[in-house]
């Protein structure tokens, strides 16, 4: 029987006693009625596994031994950051529990000319507790770790702190995901990104400025794609080909 999985947001060492608080516990608890002496997965974000027992239940935390450690079978090779544009906040979600599923790392948002989302509207506070949901149901150990709101200015001077930093871009012709990839399939141990612009694409400028700024501008296809489909269908892609 697989093991419930619950977060921690400390360090976690073998042999010694954790307490679980806050929506962990009440989902431990109240919606799995978990008891005394059940055992269960703990993670803290560092790519292990920690298998615990409960010892101790009260109103408000459970008391938990840590009786031993695994490395996660479930995480990456390949360490892939995806910069999203803006979009509104059940979008920002789904992104975000698909790319945790995927393998992703990171999620950086990004503010553009055709977003049409504010800035002081948007909900990405709440996607740490996406990102850890996620987790809990597809194995990894490593939350995906939200940045932004970045400019595009911002974006062009992390670029060349990857390997390879592809944005996708609806009107490249002749370039193509998959085939950039293809050209670097034997290099290990990758740091890729991959950037999806707004619903309404990116303007030429930002295009250009990204472009100078040395990222490669791909194609997904044939087919125009909504923000959120590009974002997992590109994910997707690069961790099948590179992980």
């Amino acid at each position: 029987m697989k093991l419930k999985r619950y977060y921690v947001n400390q360090n976690l060492v073998v042999g010694e006693n954790v307490s679980l608080e806050g929506d962990e516990f009440h989902h431990m608890a109240n919606v799995m009625r978990t008891r005394e002496g059940d055992r269960v997965e703990l993670f803290c974000g560092d790519g292990n596994n920690y298998l615990a027992t409960v010892y101790g239940l009260s109103k408000k935390h459970a008391d938990l031994h840590i009786d031993s450690v695994t490395k996660s079978m479930a995480e990456p090779n390949t360490k892939l950051d995806v910069y999203q544009a803006l979009a509104k906040g059940d979008k920002l979600s789904l992104i975000t529990q698909k790319i945790t599923e995927l393998g992703a790392s990171k999620l950086v948002l990004f503010d553009s000319k055709f977003c049409d989302v504010k800035v002081n509207t948007t909900r990405a506070n709440k996607l740490d507790l996406v990102t850890i949901s996620a987790c809990k149901q597809c194995g990894m150990s490593t939350p995906v770790q939200i940045e932004g709101i970045l400019s595009i200015k911002d974006v062009c001077k992390k670029i060349k702190s990857y390997d390879k930093f592809f944005v996708f871009y609806e009107n490249q012709e002749g370039i193509t995901l998959k085939d950039e990839l293809l050209k670097i399939l034997k290099n290990k141990n990758q740091k890729v990104a991959i950037m999806i612009g707004a619903e309404g694409g990116f303007e030429q400028g930002e295009i250009e400025s990204l472009k100078q700024a040395g990222a490669t501008v791909v194609s997904l296809g044939k087919r125009i794609l909504r923000t959120e489909t590009a974002a997992i269908a590109g994910a997707a892609v690069v961790m099948q080909l590179l992980d």
